[in-house]
């Protein structure tokens, strides 16, 4: 299944990393290290690691988090968030 938003998300975070590039170090890194997550999310979902994917989410830094809970409630429905990751979440 294609996860358009979290697809988003993942290319906002690599143009924030390239953006940041040579100007803040620092930054650019958080941002590579947030896209990776993102795609570790879309990789636990694709392969149906429910469990895992759940608690990779959970660890995952506060900001990124939001982005990919709100990402999968745009393509997936608030409905599975909640049954799947324990999130509340209106779009």
């Amino acid at each position: 299944m294609f996860l358009e938003n979290l697809t988003k998300l993942e290319k906002n975070l690599w143009n924030s990393h390239v953006e940041f590039m040579g100007v803040d170090n620092d930054m650019a890194e958080m941002y590579a290290e947030d896209r990776n997550d993102v795609i570790e999310v879309k990789d636990r979902f694709n392969r149906g690691h429910m469990g895992s994917l759940r608690t990779f989410i959970e660890r995952m830094d506060t900001h990124p988090r939001e982005g990919v809970v709100l990402a999968l409630a745009a393509d997936l429905g608030e409905d599975w968030v909640l049954k799947n990751l324990g999130y509340e979440v209106r779009v």
